[in-house]
């Protein structure tokens, strides 16, 4: 009862599990695009490689909306007018005036009689100021014809043309020429030279201020917003294509990804919407196999782990100047994995179908993106039907490779991307197809392990290795091994034929019987001259029989064999009669009057098949050990013992749950009666040779 209560209750764990997964899913389709949209390089990028500034438009281009954006060519020159408004200023140094004076003191004391002169011509000048020759002769290359001097005593800015200002040698010559009439030839050459000396300029360019009060300038000028009616013709085919025109595109692609909080709700709807309805196309594929809940699992967990990498793959790729996008799209590792690690392809492309319809909603999205990821995801599916060992799947990413370039090259003709970024794209996918490869076969096998799953490449690794326990059924029961292989040669036949699982067929055939390695002389197969049955009661007997069905069904799981495997060993009787004691109990009761048999008490006590692949293992069991009991076979006697067996078994009801029609089981009549009458040939007799005398 604890048991009981334990499974019911990690059952529902999981239930819980599994819907807070899907939740989270949901969430992340929503948010990734939402998230990536405001991302305007990586919405913009591929504008570039259709629409290059300075080249000829290919076709009309109209405005979808109505929108307004940023004219940043009119924009930057408005701010460049504005900085260019703002004059060069220079600065007073009161310091440089003062250290001047006291420079020339030595002169004053020299020659007392014309202090007052030069005093007074030299106070004038550097009141009026002296400038760096080099600072005007810079300015008048930059044709700045004006500038500002910085009055910091007075707290005004006084404005002067650059001829009305003094550089060093114009103001010497200036002094020069108000002292000379006071002075001899000599005093006039020794005075001079005193201030070509000391004299210095004391006005200086302050080009930290100028240029803080041109940004300060250029940051307060209004940007112009530029307003785009809907339908209005923004690129206009066979003209040059200008930065304008660039700049309008880019605006428009950024506001058709702006959403609002009516869009949200539509990409949310539409998400639960596809969601839900590939959910549901999961349970229908996968309602006969107990594995429901893991394979949902598996796609929601690789679902969610798809649409992180993408948020992270287009937030490293977005500033690299790809052009088309898709090929990063890291949505193909997925749907391959799902297709190996449940033998289904159509479960892979429905995974790449609900990836495909996310992928839909992201900004960068075309009208091709669909139809891309589902056919990359096909290419790689395609090929699984050639990988029957894991070296197979080099080839099989070979063939994908060449595959997906393809798709890229013709996406990028639907999307009108230039030719020089085709060879970047295909180099991209075929990357991202490598990677997929190379994540595949690190995960799988992971996978494979953890979940116990019937790969195509364990269920290979069963059927054509030497586990242990076929080796020692091969040693301890010689008979019941080589029953064992021709089960499985008949059940992998029957299972091609009617398009079952071949595989898990003939795994299911080389182990159901490996229960018999207990006792194993207690089956007939295994014995050579006296039957031990022959000294025990039905009863008895009846018990060793069936207890092979629960020890090989013990002995799988020791050997950790996939559950459907152990649904085999487990079904491969069913719940039919043992035929044979039950008619020596029978015989037996009615010789000696003892009380009735009870039918029961001589049937196996198992599930009756519920997968075709079990089933055929069932009958496979029964044809083969039938056969063997066949007095000079042929074919006509092996189609009656087949339909025989087949007529018991749906008389039985053995098969009912195993999903088998009538025409499949007419094919398994006609694929078994082929097997056995290639195994039991007629040979002709070999001579005998004569003694030599």
């Amino acid at each position: 009862m604890k048991k009981m209560y334990g499974k019911s209750d990690n059952q529902l764990l999981a239930k819980f599990l599994l819907i807070f997964l899907i939740i989270l899913v949901v969430v992340s389709a929503v948010a990734v695009p939402i998230i990536l949209a405001n991302e305007t390089v990586l919405l913009t990028e591929s504008l570039k490689s259709r629409y290059e500034v300075g080249t000829i438009a290919e076709n009309d281009v109209r405005a979808s909306e109505t929108f307004f954006f940023l004219n940043e060519v009119e924009s930057n020159q408005k701010r460049e007018s504005a900085a260019l408004a703002i004059l060069p200023i220079f600065r007073h140094s009161l310091k440089d005036s003062n250290a001047i004076m006291e420079d020339l003191a030595p002169l004053f004391a020299d020659y007392p009689q014309v202090e007052g002169v030069v005093r007074e011509a030299l106070e004038t000048t550097l009141q009026q100021g002296v400038y760096n020759k080099s600072d005007l002769f810079a300015l008048a290359n930059q044709n700045k014809m004006r500038l500002q001097l910085l009055d910091s005593s007075a707290g005004k800015r006084l404005i002067f043309h650059i001829e009305e200002v003094l550089s060093l040698e114009e103001s010497l010559k200036v002094i020069n020429g108000e002292i000379a009439p006071y002075l001899s030839s000599e005093e006039f050459k020794a005075v001079s030279a005193a201030l070509a000396l000391h004299m210095r300029p004391n006005i200086y360019y302050s080009e930290a201020e100028t240029e803080y009060e041109r940004e300060h300038a250029a940051l307060a000028v209004e940007p112009v917003i530029k307003r785009i009616e809907q339908g209005q013709l923004i690129v206009k085919k066979d003209f040059i294509i200008t930065e304008d025109d660039f700049r309008a595109l880019q605006a428009m692609r950024i506001a058709e990804v702006q959403y609002s909080p009516l869009q949200i709700v539509g990409r949310f709807i539409f998400v639960v919407a596809v969601t839900l309805t590939v959910i549901y196309a999961l349970h229908i594929l996968f309602k006969h196999t107990k594995r429901q809940m893991q394979y949902l699992f598996i796609i929601m967990g690789g679902t969610l782990v798809s649409q992180i990498l993408t948020y992270l793959v287009f937030n490293l790729v977005a500033r690299q100047g790809f052009a088309n996008l898709e090929p990063f799209l890291p949505y193909f590792t997925l749907p391959i994995l799902v297709a190996l690690a449940t033998n289904n392809r159509l479960a892979g492309l429905v995974s790449g179908a609900l990836l495909g319809s996310y992928a839909l909603l992201l900004p960068f999205a075309t009208p091709s993106t669909f139809f891309f990821v589902m056919a990359v995801s096909f290419c790689g599916i395609y090929f699984i039907r050639f990988v029957y060992r894991r070296l197979d799947i080099v080839f099989q990413w070979f063939f994908c490779v060449v595959a997906a370039a393809c798709i890229v090259f013709l996406s990028n003709l639907i999307n009108g991307i230039s030719f020089k970024h085709y060879l970047s794209s295909i180099m991209v996918m075929t990357m991202n197809i490598s990677l997929t490869f190379i994540l595949v076969s690190l995960i799988l096998p992971v996978l494979e392990y953890l979940a116990n799953l019937p790969t195509t490449f364990r269920l290979r690794e069963l059927a054509y290795s030497d586990s242990p326990l076929l080796v020692r059924l091969s040693q301890t029961a010689v008979g019941t091994y080589n029953h064992s292989l021709g089960v499985a040669e008949l059940a992998y036949n029957g299972a091609k034929a009617i398009d079952a699982d071949p595989l898990l067929a003939r795994v299911g055939g080389l182990y159901h019987d490996i229960g018999k390695l207990e006792n194993p002389d207690y089956f007939i197969e295994n014995q050579s001259d006296h039957n031990k049955h022959d000294d025990l009661k039905a009863s008895l007997s009846v018990s060793v029989i069936k207890s092979h069905v629960k020890i090989g069904f013990e002995k799988g799981r020791e050997a950790y064999l996939p559950q459907e495997v152990l649904d085999i060993i487990s079904q491969h009787h069913g719940n039919d009669v043992i035929a044979f004691f039950f008619k020596k109990a029978m015989d037996a009761s009615q010789n000696n009057n003892s009380e009735q048999v009870k039918r029961e008490d001589y049937t196996y006590n198992s599930q009756i098949p519920q997968t075709p692949e079990a089933a055929i293992v069932m009958l496979a069991d029964g044809i083969e050990a039938a056969s063997r009991a066949i007095v000079k076979p042929s074919a006509q006697k092996y189609e009656k013992l087949i339909n025989q067996i087949i007529n018991q078994k749906i008389e039985r009801k053995q098969l009912i749950g195993s999903r088998l029609s009538l025409t499949d089981l007419d094919t398994l009549a006609k694929t078994f009666m082929q097997t056995l009458s290639g195994r039991y040939h007629a040979r002709i007799e070999y001579p005998q040779e004569e003694e030599e005398v």
